[in-house]
């Protein structure tokens, strides 16, 4: 028995799928196509949203700070017709509280998850989810997933107040648990926050590279690597029992 924690975001939960249905409605409501399709508004919001993440993370900030600003900085960066920037304020805190209310409760995710997951439960593995993310927003994925009866432990970055690479979120996902980093296995994409992250603490790690994937953000070793999760429970009891 092992105890397993995932990431959710690219990992489980199909962040870019989601988003584009997010977007493809807000656009349709909004009658933007003059200035651009609901794909061009995804993609720009996705990289705008990366670099506000990426930012946070290394300074240890609030997500608050992400929420003000990604809508205005896509507005601008998309040409609309806006005269003074406090509209820019004013129409980004409408849009930021239907993405809300609405994105969290989308429940795209990679295909064999659900599968992946009752093996591993049959298996007798303890199944967490360890995110960079804000507590009720990625319980409502897990929940849109169909994977609550499966997690027994959601540690979030906001309640660890660190970040994933940060050894303490690591540490306190541990601790929360009762679970020894020798017995752990880290399953997440990213190789920096994910596969580094967990080997920093003793963890053992699982890369998972979708086909669709993001360029890998560091270098690593992970003790298996895999794209397909309806392979991943014989993977990782070879990685075990090796």
């Amino acid at each position: 028995m092992a105890h397993l924690f995932f990431d959710l975001d690219r990992t489980l939960w199909h962040h870019e799928r989601n988003h584009f249905r997010f977007f493809e409605a807000l656009h349709g409501a909004r009658n933007w196509s003059e200035w651009g399709s609901s794909d061009a508004w995804a993609k720009s919001y996705l990289e705008i949203n990366d670099r506000l993440w990426d930012h946070i993370q290394l300074h240890n900030l609030s997500v608050d700070y992400v929420r003000a600003r990604r809508f205005p900085l896509l507005f601008r960066h998309m040409g609309l017709p806006v005269d003074r920037s406090k509209e820019f304020e004013v129409l980004g805190a409408e849009c930021e509280q239907l993405l809300k209310m609405q994105l969290p409760d989308m429940g795209e995710g990679y295909n064999g998850v659900s599968e992946a997951f009752k093996a591993l439960r049959e298996a007798g593995h303890q199944l967490h989810v360890v995110t960079n993310g804000v507590r009720e927003p990625q319980r409502r994925k897990i929940a849109a997933l169909g994977l609550s009866d499966f997690i027994e432990e959601l540690v979030t970055s906001d309640v660890a107040r660190s970040y994933k690479p940060d050894p303490e979120i690591f540490h306190y996902a541990l601790r929360s648990t009762g679970a020894q980093a020798g017995e752990s296995w880290m399953i997440g994409d990213s190789v920096l926050r994910d596969v580094l992250g967990g080997q920093a603490v003793g963890m053992r790690t699982a890369w998972f590279r979708a086909d669709d994937a993001l360029p890998p953000d560091a270098e690593a070793t992970p003790e298996l690597e895999f794209r397909d999760w309806r392979e991943f429970p014989g993977q990782l009891e070879a990685a075990i029992r090796g």
